[in-house]
């Protein structure tokens, strides 16, 4: 009984051709024999070769953070057996070699305010090469210098700045402004964050179609390298049924020279506004003022002097004045 193989074979060689496919197929299996050998006499050999190997960092000083990120990799300039690189090299995508920034003798940058220090890392050499158990030497290190820039962990108040987008159905609009509770929260930090730090903000969240106060609570935006004492706040929209208010207002006129009289006309003028339905009534008892300012005026040239308002209430939009701008006369006093 043949072998199938052999079969095989024999058809192959029957067929055209075959002479030459035989030459390449045995000039093919001779050059992948010769490849093993070499490779695997060149394992034996000394080579020089780098690799990029991850490195993790511990054991920060307390009350310190870094700053600016260290390298998560170092270059590694190896001398010795291929085969021992080889390991090296297949091993290092997997664990990463550990410094201890506690056992480092790291120095300060001169003439540094800050806390900044610095390694040479041809010192750490030894370290790599125990955890590492290189069978070969590590000639050089990069990058040869690592710069740890550390800062003070502080702690703060920070007010809480609700980011949302109100869109309101018609005939109604926000009272006031969005409010958070709490309004403050305690944020842990670099000092030179926190000193850049005027508020902490909510995610935004956009809201369509609202006709009454809304109260949702919302994530907060962590500032980078911070801790924050709350992860969420409520925020409450307050919204109320809006309505056009129209009252009478007489002019008053400020900063006028002691050297003319001015007179303006009209000197009632009427004041319109947007208040929410349940303030339609404190509307007339708002002392806000319709304002004339003769120093920003100008009184040489202009055709009409233009008004502005003085003491706006909070819970009052939109405000406008017909006429905007009034006519006038100066008269000289003697």
């Amino acid at each position: 009984m043949s072998w199938p193989g052999t079969i095989w074979t024999k058809g192959l060689f029957r067929r055209k051709g075959s002479g030459n496919d035989r030459d390449i197929v045995v000039f093919g299996f001779f050059l992948l024999l010769s490849f093993i050998f070499w490779y695997l006499n060149s394992l034996e050999k000394e080579v020089e070769y780098s690799i990029r190997y991850p490195v993790r960092y511990v054991n920060l000083p307390e009350e310190r953070v870094l700053v600016d990120d260290l390298p998560s990799r170092l270059e590694l300039y190896l001398k010795g057996p291929g085969y021992s690189i080889l390991k090296l090299k297949m091993s290092g995508n997997h664990s990463p070699v550990i410094l201890d920034v506690s056992s480092i003798n790291y120095r300060r940058v001169p003439n540094s305010r800050a806390l900044n220090y610095y390694v040479v890392t041809s010192g750490l050499i030894p370290k790599l090469r125990n955890q590492l158990r290189a069978e070969c030497a590590i000639t050089t290190v990069k990058p040869d210098t690592l710069f740890f820039a550390f800062d003070r962990i502080i702690t703060r108040q920070i007010p809480v700045e609700p980011d949302v987008d109100v869109n309101t159905e018609r005939q109604y609009l926000v009272k006031g402004g969005a409010m958070s509770e709490p309004d403050t929260i305690v944020v842990t930090g670099p000092r030179r964050i926190l000193d850049t730090l005027s508020s902490v903000r909510t995610k935004t969240v956009k809201m369509r179609g609202v006709r009454e106060s809304v109260t949702k609570s919302i994530s907060l935006v962590v500032p980078e390298k911070c801790t924050l004492s709350e992860k969420k706040v409520l925020v409450t929209i307050p919204v109320e049924q809006f309505t056009e208010a129209e009252i009478k207002v007489p002019v008053k006129l400020i900063n006028c020279p002691d050297s003319i009289h001015l007179r303006i006309f009209p000197d009632i003028v009427t004041v319109r506004a947007l208040v929410a339905v349940g303030d339609y009534k404190k509307f007339e008892k708002v002392p806000f003022e319709v304002i004339l300012d003769a120093a920003m005026a100008d009184l040489s040239s202009a055709e009409k002097l233009p008004l502005s308002f003085r003491n706006v209430p909070p819970f009052v939009s939109s405000m406008r004045v017909f006429p905007s701008k009034v006519d006038f006369l100066i008269e000289r006093n003697r």
